[in-house]
């Protein structure tokens, strides 16, 4: 049931997370595990100094290498099948329009649970994701372990 699984990280404590339920799901179901994640370039299309977007755009590229290269140890540990891909753009929308071009069963995201003004601010991506993805989506709390 769960052959394609897109774990979605962005290299924190609480995507490490998401990303060990996801890789178990995988293992359990005999599936692959795809590690997305997404350089929010979405924020700064308006800096006004090329090389200053160019420097945070690269910035954000490294990071999410290495946000992925995680997720692939993580699964190598685990004997289980990976893909690492690095997008650019608006995270919510990149998982979303991913996950559906490229056929996958479910979607694993971490949440921190932002609420209130935080939520209003800053937006969620896991919520974004939960609200208009059509594909499964499950959400791994902060508490997880």
């Amino acid at each position: 049931m769960f052959e394609k699984i897109l774990v979605a990280t962005d290299g924190s404590e609480h995507g490490e997370r998401a990303a060990r339920v996801g890789i178990e799901l995988a293992r359990l179901s005999g599936g692959t595990v795809t590690a997305i994640y997404v350089a929010d370039t979405s924020k700064t299309s308006h800096l006004p100094d090329d090389m200053l977007l160019f420097s945070i755009r690269e910035l954000l590229l490294k990071e999410g290498k290495e946000a992925v290269e995680f997720v692939e140890k993580m699964a190598k540990k685990a004997g289980v099948s990976y893909e690492k891909v690095v997008e650019e753009g608006n995270p919510g929308n990149e998982i979303i329009d991913y996950a559906s071009k490229n056929g996958m069963n479910i979607i694993v995201i971490g949440t921190v649970g932002r609420s209130g003004l935080d939520r209003f601010l800053l937006g969620s991506v896991a919520e974004k994701v939960v609200r208009n993805s059509k594909v499964p989506v499950l959400t791994v709390p902060k508490e997880a372990a």
